[in-house]
């Protein structure tokens, strides 16, 4: 009957606490999806990743992902008879698919003999002294009848043991090579081996000891339907020299009059592994590992030469190493969801505490006051593991879509499935929110009548985290971290694997998230002295009751808004760290690329050679050729490219060696020539890359042709200043000629250049390339950099190009390499979890802070009823709730802000690593996302106002009476 009474006490709760239960919900909902969405993430993205690798298709081939190929080659163990053949063929038709455990799509296999001499049947006689046509094989094709098409003739018949002529099908192109023609016959003739050999073989005998010689018919010619089909498990130009026969002809004619005919057995199998995920990989490996040991025993020597055996393995670790990644990466988040259960299920008991009280005076054990709740989270935790898993498939969807932090793509979906491993981690979130949600109850469950009436009266007990001074304890670790970070510039969490990628090292986000955690504690330690302060002051020189009133009450019990004011804290910090770590990150890929092709594409093309050149005559002297001269080269006029659709802008840029030598020190760099008028149109150029602006530093090159931009390492170094004159020997395309120029300016980057140590480059100059042009005495070939539309069409552009007698070799694409970059599984991953995270936090903390109010508000029920009893008017109930609500607000919102400012200048610049020597060029430039700040600040105001109006509204509709003589909150 106990049992009893606890399941029905814990479901009216439930039912009587509609909206704290649905809220639970909610909360819990967002722990499981987000918990559960990383395994689905990361399974699929990665199968994605597998499937690519497995299919080729970044080695420009293709081929089914789940293709296995097992092979015997005689050329390297011997040939076989048939006998030895047929156990492991039945073997692997028969029982491999079943063996594997994966659906199989289809099966083939490829038979041939060793090669024959091929002659005309009239050159018989002639066999061995002249040169045959070619070189030919016999052979047969599981499927070969449903994959070709005869252009001519048509498909051999089956020949019997007794058939003289053996009808064959040859392929286009041998037909071609040999001028062979179906109806004609011909001898296909293979002399014996000239020493007998048991290499290889089962049985032992020796390899063909006499000659072999069939009559064959051309039956038809074959061309493939489809070279690119996956049924090719070889290119069908390697089948070009195979006479292809149907099986029974080579089982019942070929085979009975050969030794050894076996020369090369292929078999193909094509599997279905869409279902395989993360869990199934052991079992699989296992079971091929099994069938190739099988297989190896049928026939030695048979080889499994594609599998997915390695890619495989490695999609297990990839996937293991990017969980934990994000796992890492979604701490905060989750931890802040697990608070907010933690808070909404503390405002529950606190709404309760009085009943429980009630019920402990009256007998009722701890057990089972602890069995309620215990049961209610119960209930909660199921449909909440439901809803979750449904919502996390939905959020590694979405996750898949990610570009860029809360900015989303169109892609295709990935193929989330719903993997045992991604509900073992639902399942260890909903115990984590179980302990969470269970913790107030079970506080809560040690109070009596006696100590909850004074606790009632004034909150004494600190929390916990003041208590232990954990506040004080966790600047151990950010502190740590810091020093950690400072030193070497990266944790490396996971060793190797994080080398130089922030995206693999999540420690660079955790240490900065500890500093916001320990530094929120610290800030909600100080709320009460803070609010003491000003209620002293405000009592002092406020005469308005209201607001005096507001800060004595938050001075008075402010371990009631502990909650809610941690929560925003820890929200507008983290929300305003994590944005400008995300801002920044992504901006430093789109300057990183940029930078490296100097603009959204670098065109290379090709100018005509001159071998004369014309000299214009002085006065009525006509123009001289003069023979042999050598000018440069001829380019069309750059401003040809703005004639093609999608290119916006276009300039020049010579990139040439340069070296230079005063008195006895010398050095080696490079001269970027540039026109100063289209250059600022299209380069990518960045205000922090030289100590005047970009219009500056062209005017600069305006006022003098021979004006050049250095480094200020090539300044120091060689002792020189602005207007010095320096002189430069540059190099192009064989030509070396010493130009004088005049330092004009100073600059630090200049895009597309990285100090080059290895060949002692360490500086570069930017000059004008028509000056260049000048003193070489004539054009070179230079690179041009074009501005394009978005998602321009780089193939077709360059197809324009050409009709306008513009030659490219080749195009760089920063764009392209920054979709390449964007659609990483790591980088939108964490991109992904970070954004989804973002958005449930912020609507939690709404939530939460929402329900603080109500709660609060109905549980100062009667404090509120005595104070309107006693004269206070609506009016400055209103002002004295509102100046409560908007301090705490104000408070959260204000130091949540500072704390995630100071957060990211610290910590984002530690977040550029990189193993190579120019990995910080261009340099990072911490962004603060103002503008997703802006956001969020609109989102608390707008939450402000609700909890006003809500608060007016409860005030407009007070009975005073009531709450009087009720004598207890509601």
């Amino acid at each position: 009957m106990n049992f009893i009474s606890v399941v029905l006490i814990a479901f009216k709760r439930l039912w009587n606490n509609k909206g704290l239960t649905l809220c639970l919900i909610i909360g819990l909902v967002t722990a499981v999806a987000l918990m559960s969405s990383i395994p689905l993430y990361t399974d699929a993205a990665n199968f994605r990743v597998l499937k690519e690798q497995l299919s080729g298709a970044e080695e420009g081939r293709w081929r089914p992902p789940f293709a296995f190929m097992y092979r015997y080659i005689g050329a390297w163990h011997g040939a076989i008879e048939i006998e030895d053949f047929d156990p492991v063929n039945d073997y692997i038709r028969n029982s491999v698919p079943d063996a594997i455990g994966l659906p199989a799509l289809s099966t083939a296999r490829y038979v041939k003999s060793d090669n024959f001499s091929l002659f005309p049947v009239s050159e018989a006689a002639y066999i061995g002294i002249r040169q045959p046509l070619g070189w030919v094989s016999l052979g047969f094709v599981d499927g070969f009848r449903e994959h070709v098409t005869i252009i001519e003739g048509d498909f051999p018949q089956v020949a019997t043991g007794d058939t003289e002529v053996i009808e064959v099908l040859i392929s286009q192109e041998f037909a071609e090579q040999t001028g062979l023609q179906p109806g004609e016959e011909y001898i296909a003739f293979r002399k014996p081996d000239a020493a007998p050999s048991t290499a290889g073989t089962t049985s032992g005998s020796v390899t063909e000891s006499r000659p072999v010689q069939f009559r064959v018919r051309v039956s038809g010619i074959w061309l493939p339907i489809d070279d690119t089909d996956p049924y090719w498990f070889y290119s069908p130009k390697s089948l070009a020299t195979n006479l292809a026969v149907p099986e029974e002809t080579f089982r019942t004619r070929i085979a009975p009059s050969m030794e050894k005919e076996i020369y090369a057995a292929v078999w193909y199998v094509v599997f279905d592994g869409e279902d395989i995920r993360t869990d199934d990989v052991p079992e699989l490996t296992g079971r091929i590992n099994y069938t190739n040991s099988r297989v190896g025993t049928l026939l030695p020597n048979t080889v499994l030469d594609i599998s997915p055996l390695d890619e495989l393995e490695e999609y297990r670790f990839k996937t293991f190493v990017m969980t934990i990644v994000l796992y890492v990466f979604s701490v905060p988040i989750l931890g802040l969801v697990l608070y907010f259960i933690g808070l909404i299920s503390g405002l529950v008991v606190e709404r309760q505490r009085g009943e429980i009280a009630i019920l402990k005076s009256r007998g009722t054990g701890d057990f089972q006051v602890v069995g309620i709740y215990a049961l209610q989270s119960l209930v909660v935790g199921v449909i909440g593991l439901v809803g979750g898993m449904l919502v996390g498939r939905w959020l590694a969807v979405v996750m898949g879509n990610t570009v860029s932090f809360l900015t989303f793509g169109d892609r295709q979906p990935l193929p989330v499935v719903i993997t045992p491993r991604s509900l073992r981690l639902a399942l260890l979130g909903v115990a984590i929110a179980f302990v969470a949600s269970l913790s107030p109850a079970m506080r809560a469950a040690r109070l009596t009548i006696v100590t909850y009436k004074r606790d009632r009266a004034r909150a004494m007990e600190k929390p916990f985290w003041q208590r232990y001074l954990i506040d004080f304890l966790l600047l151990i670790p950010a502190g740590y971290g810091y020093y950690t970070l400072s030193n070497r510039g990266t944790i490396n969490f996971l060793g190797s694997q994080a080398g130089g990628n922030p995206f693999q090292d999540p420690l660079l986000f955790l240490v900065p998230s500890i500093a916001i955690l320990a530094c929120s504690l610290l800030l909600v330690r100080l709320f009460p002295l803070l609010m003491e302060a000003l209620a002293w002051l405000t009592g002092q020189v406020v005469r308005a009751v209201s607001v005096v009133l507001a800060f004595r009450q938050l001075a008075r019990v402010s371990k009631q808004y502990v909650g809610s004011l941690l929560l925003l804290i820890l929200t507008l910090s983290l929300a305003t760290f994590t944005a400008s770590m995300a801002r920044t990150l992504d901006q430093s890929m789109l300057d990183s690329w940029h930078y490296r092709y100097g603009a959204d594409y670098a065109l290379i093309e090709t100018g005509e050679n001159t071998e004369s050149v014309t000299t214009a005559g002085e006065g009525s002297t006509p123009a001289v050729t003069v023979p042999g001269a050598f000018q440069g080269w001829i380019f069309v006029p750059v401003g040809e490219h703005l004639k093609v659709d999608g290119i916006t802008a276009a300039t020049r840029v010579g990139s040439y060696p340069a070296e230079v030598r005063m008195a006895r020190a010398s050095a080696r760099g490079r001269f970027f020539g540039i026109d100063r008028l289209d250059f600022p149109k299209v380069g990518f150029f960045r205000n922090d890359f030289a100590w005047s602006s970009f219009g500056t530093l062209m005017n600069r090159l305006a006022l003098d042709k021979s004006a050049i931009l250095v480094t200020p390492q090539f300044l120091r170094d060689f002792t020189l200043g602005v207007g010095d004159r320096v002189p430069l020997t540059i190099s192009v395309y064989g030509e070396r000629r010493e130009v004088q120029f005049v330092i004009a300016d100073v600059i630090n980057y200049f895009p597309t250049f990285y100090p080059d140590e290895q060949n002692n480059i360490d500086y570069f100059f930017v000059g004008n390339l028509e000056y260049i042009f000048e003193q070489m005495g004539g054009e070179y070939p230079y690179d041009v950099w074009i501005r394009t539309e978005p998602n321009v069409d780089i193939t077709q552009v360059i197809s324009d190009l050409k009709e306008h007698q513009i030659n490219v070799v080749s195009a760089y694409s920063s764009a392209t390499a920054i979709e390449k970059e964007q659609a990483k599984p790591e980088r939108t991953g964490v991109f992904g979890i970070l954004s989804v995270g973002f958005v449930a936090a912020a609507l939690l903390t709404v939530l939460g802070f929402l329900l603080h109010t109500y709660i609060s508000f109905r549980q100062r029920y009667i404090e509120f009823g005595v104070m309107r009893a006693i004269g206070l008017s609506v009016g400055q109930m209103i002002s004295f709730l509102g100046t409560e609500q908007l301090m705490l607000i104000v408070t959260g919102i204000t130091s949540g802000t500072l704390l995630g400012v100071m957060v990211s200048r610290v910590f984002i610049p530690f977040l550029q690593v990189g193993t190579g020597a120019n990995a910080n060029i261009p340099p990072f430039v911490v962004l603060i996302a103002w503008g997703d700040i802006l956001r969020i600040y609109a989102v608390f105001g707008v939450m402000l106002m609700a909890a006003v109006g809500s608060m007016i509204y409860f005030l407009l509709h007070l009975r005073i009476f009531e709450a009087v003589k009720l004598g207890e909150a509601v």
